[in-house]
């Protein structure tokens, strides 16, 4: 299930979001597109099945959000509750675990972004403002 946290700059008010499990297919080109949640977002996401689950997590060099890949599966799996319970049920399931870096940079990105420094004002750090769930 997506969730994420939005954090808010203690001195500008800049805010931005982190979030993880966002479930993603192969489109016919070889991209990948977000599949939809809970439930596919086209008949084609549909027929492709989730591949794996993105992340959007900050970089805290080029202080920016990357989406990323975090797990990927080696054959899709049927609807979102399918790519769960593949992963957190089925310890012989064929999956990749990546630790995701920044494609800019190479650094390793986070999602818990408490105390640092905001990139937009320089000077406020961010603070957990809420949590989100789809």
């Amino acid at each position: 299930m997506p969730f994420g946290t939005v954090w808010k700059c203690n001195h500008c008010n800049y805010s931005i979001r982190t979030s993880a499990l966002w479930e993603f297919y192969i489109d016919e080109f070889g991209l990948r597109q977000k599949y939809g949640h809970p439930g596919p977002n086209s008949e084609q996401a549909k027929n492709a099945g989730v591949m794996g689950f993105t992340a959007q997590w900050f970089c805290p060099v080029c202080r920016s959000v990357r989406d990323v890949v975090v797990i990927e599966f080696n054959e899709s799996k049927s609807g979102s509750l399918g790519a769960l319970m593949a992963y957190y049920d089925k310890p012989d399931v064929q999956h990749t675990e990546y630790n995701p870096v920044c494609d800019k940079c190479g650094i390793k990105l986070r999602d818990d972004l408490e105390g640092e420094l905001c990139p937009k004002c320089g000077k406020g750090k961010f603070t957990e403002e809420g949590r989100f769930m789809s």
